[in-house]
């Protein structure tokens, strides 16, 4: 083998292979068509060494070795990685056992290697292993593929301080790249949680990344949890990485969770809180050589982080400790962490809510949505108490209204499921009807639930609408969208019966309709379209559903996005005040929008304008009130999807230039939107007619 490699060779040198532990010297020989180098050697009693890279060596140099496949001097010997083999036809083949040495281990190689396995008689037992390939001259190829098969590995499976590195050197200037995408994103958020999973070697802790949600977060973050004591990083505590705003460094600290505290108290008393509550847990477990105090940065949350510190270790960015050490102190915080779940009561706090969020709620129960999605509903529920979701059959549009109704039922069912009928055309099967036979009124389970919510005003009562465009929502339930937006009660009968003559539509009442997208279901009038938020739920690949997981939660004021009762009616004033420094490019967007629908005859009037801009507000308030508003657009993407873009329905002759200009207008600003109109361009080319629902 070893004179097949040498006669391809186009190019010796004198030079050196550096590996862990140590190095060789002597002729280098380069075979520039295959891009490999190999070295030679026999070392008396032990082995026949050869070493490859696949850099182009120098005269007098050293290159990084990739692999060795060594095999040894006679006989057979397991605990080397190559071998030679010979079939029952006398033919040889070299083979290698999946030992790679120094930091890969063979169980490395045998969960990344992607070639075929071989059972082979290996003396008195039987082995698998990696068939290289037949000794003749295609060797030098079958070595080839072997050599850059390992470097992938390699490259696939850095260390957690590799990993750390690459965070602290980069991170910085990703911050000026754009964050959808970006590989040291996807770094943070999925292969160093996937390292501490390995590192931990219990499935038990979940462990979860973050560098922000839209945009990079000022202080990046990996957290192990577990989940007997909490499954989220806004409460509870947890061990967490956090990186230095400056990137000098990062520590690894025991930690408790700050948004729920901060969102409860207000960021000066949460910081004292957090501090008093730090110090109860270190009075029950006092670790010596451990830092008390962190220093992350001044922006954004830095300074609660700092105060949920319980004991950290630093790590400075120019002076990494080993691999070796790393781990060891994980697996230490591991020790102090699991005594923590021995105290037999640990300080919460005196007051402290640690309800969990919908959001939290949905993930526990083993369902994905998309953060976004999750968050135009509860919007769009605080804007107006009508919500239609629209959508392929299966993509979780009931499942959604059902669990919001768990999560606010509370032990008692406050939510019901109406399942629509194709029959359905008039308000008697959502309001019942006098029975003129009998002189008594026949009520429906929907009524029922109507007159419970009106009895019990200080909880919120859902009525889930499935399959609402089964029928024409028009004629079963105009009385009602008629009620919704007047507040004057739906007449019932005007005769003499014990049962009451109306009934009003409690302001505790949220209705939210889901509509399948096939051909068995009815086009909505602009009267429903106008009184709603149409909510679009598209097709989750396998992929993306199963690491659903991995997937930013919501971040912002929670309490008030999750409480249905407290209903968002600003007046326009307060409005234009609060939104002084985008209330200007709002009004232009919606100009713009009114006067390109207006040829086509799809303009919108001062419900659909006000309601986009009471959207808008409440997202701002989720936001934490932010001034200057950055990122407002992303919510501005959504009304306009969910308020204006639903009404549009017509043949090619009708739309087609306004689609393409709406299109070109939302073009990289606003991206939902643009994708949607982008399929509706689509669809109007080839059926030469569309809408926005189907």
């Amino acid at each position: 083998m070893s004179s097949i490699l040498k006669s391809r060779a186009d190019k010796v040198v004198e030079g050196g292979a550096g590996f862990q532990g140590g190095e060789e010297r002597g002729k280098v020989y380069w075979i520039s068509d295959l891009r490999i180098w190999y070295m030679y050697r026999f070392i008396e009693g032990s082995r026949h060494w050869n070493g490859f890279g696949t850099d182009e060596p120098e005269d007098g140099e050293n290159r990084t070795i990739i692999c060795e496949i060594n095999s040894p001097p006679e006989g057979i010997n397991r605990r080397i990685g190559g071998a030679f083999a010979r079939d029952p036809l006398g033919n040889y083949y070299l083979v290698h056992r999946g030992k790679l040495g120094g930091n890969y281990s063979k169980k490395l190689f045998t969960e990344k290697y992607r070639g075929e396995w071989t059972e082979v008689i290996d003396g008195n037992q039987t082995s698998e292993v990696v068939v290289i390939g037949k000794i003749d001259e295609s060797i030098p190829e079958k070595i080839r593929d072997f050599v850059y098969e390992v470097k992938r590995m390699k490259e696939d499976s850095s260390n957690l301080r590799d990993m750390i590195l690459k965070v602290l050197q980069e991170y910085s200037n990703a911050r000026n790249e754009s964050f959808t995408g970006h590989p040291l994103a996807n770094l943070i958020r999925r292969e160093i949680p996937r390292e501490l999973e390995r590192i931990t070697g219990d499935e038990r802790y979940l462990v979860r990344g973050s560098a922000g949600q839209g945009n990079w977060a000022t202080i990046p973050w990996i957290a192990v949890m577990d989940p007997q004591i909490t499954d989220t990083t806004r409460k509870g505590y947890y061990i967490v990485y956090l990186f230095r705003e400056d990137m000098e460094g990062l520590y690894l600290s025991l930690h408790q969770g700050v948004t729920d505290i901060s969102k409860e108290y207000g960021e000066k008393r949460a910081n004292k809180t957090l501090r008093a509550m730090a110090e109860e847990f270190r009075g029950q477990i006092n670790q010596k050589g451990l830092l008390e105090e962190i220093s992350l940065g001044k922006g954004g949350l830095a300074p609660l982080y700092e105060a949920g510190n319980i004991y950290a270790k630093y790590y400075p960015a120019s002076a990494l400790p080993s691999e070796e050490e790393i781990e060891g102190d994980l697996k230490l915080f591991l020790k102090l962490y699991d005594s923590l779940k021995n105290i037999e009561k640990a300080p919460r706090g005196k007051g402290i809510s640690l309800e969990v969020s919908f959001y939290d709620y949905l993930t526990s129960h083993g369902f994905y949505f998309k953060p976004e999605l999750v968050e135009n509903f509860l919007l769009a529920l605080k804007v107006k108490n009508f919500v239609i979701l629209t959508g392929n059959s299966g993509t979780g549009k009931t499942r959604l209204a059902q669990l919001y109704g768990r999560y606010l039922s509370e032990g008692e069912k406050r939510y019901l499921v109406v399942p629509v009928g194709a029959n359905w055309t008039e308000k008697r099967h959502i309001f019942g009807y006098l029975n003129i036979m009998t002189g008594e009124y026949q009520s429906t389970p929907t009524l029922d639930f109507i007159m419970k919510a009106s009895e019990d005003p200080e909880n919120p009562y859902i009525i889930i609408l499935d399959e609402m465009n089964l029928s024409h929502v028009e004629r079963y339930f105009s009385d009602f969208l008629s009620a919704i937006e007047s507040g004057e009660p739906v007449p019932l009968h005007n005769s003499e019966c014990d049962f009451p003559e109306s009934v009003e539509i409690p302001r505790n009442l949220l209705v939210v309709g889901t509509v399948n997208v096939d051909e068995t279901t009815y086009m909505f009038s602009p009267k429903v379209l106008d009184r709603a938020n149409t909510i679009e739920f598209e097709t989750t690949a396998p992929q993306e559903y199963l690491r659903g997981w991995e997937h930013e939660s919501p971040e912002g004021d929670l309490k008030f996005l999750e409480d249905p009762l407290n209903h968002h009616e600003p007046q326009i004033e307060k409005i234009r005040s609060d939104l002084e420094g985008v209330w200007d490019s709002l009004v232009s967007e919606l100009q713009f929008f009114h006067n390109t629908l207006q040829e086509p005859g799809f303009e919108f009037g001062f419900r659909v304008t006000e309601e986009v801009l009471r959207f808008m507000h409440a997202a701002w308030i989720y936001k934490g009130r932010p001034k200057p508003w950055r990122g407002w657009e992303r919510y501005m993407d959504a009304q306009i999807k969910q308020k204006i873009l639903p009404k549009i329905h017509g043949p090619e002759r009708l739309l087609k230039g306004t689609l393409e200009d709406l299109r070109d207008h939302c073009s990289r600003k606003y991206p939902a939107s643009e994708r949607k109109l982008n399929e509706m361009i689509e669809t109007l080319k080839t059926q030469r007619y569309v809408s926005f629902i189907r």
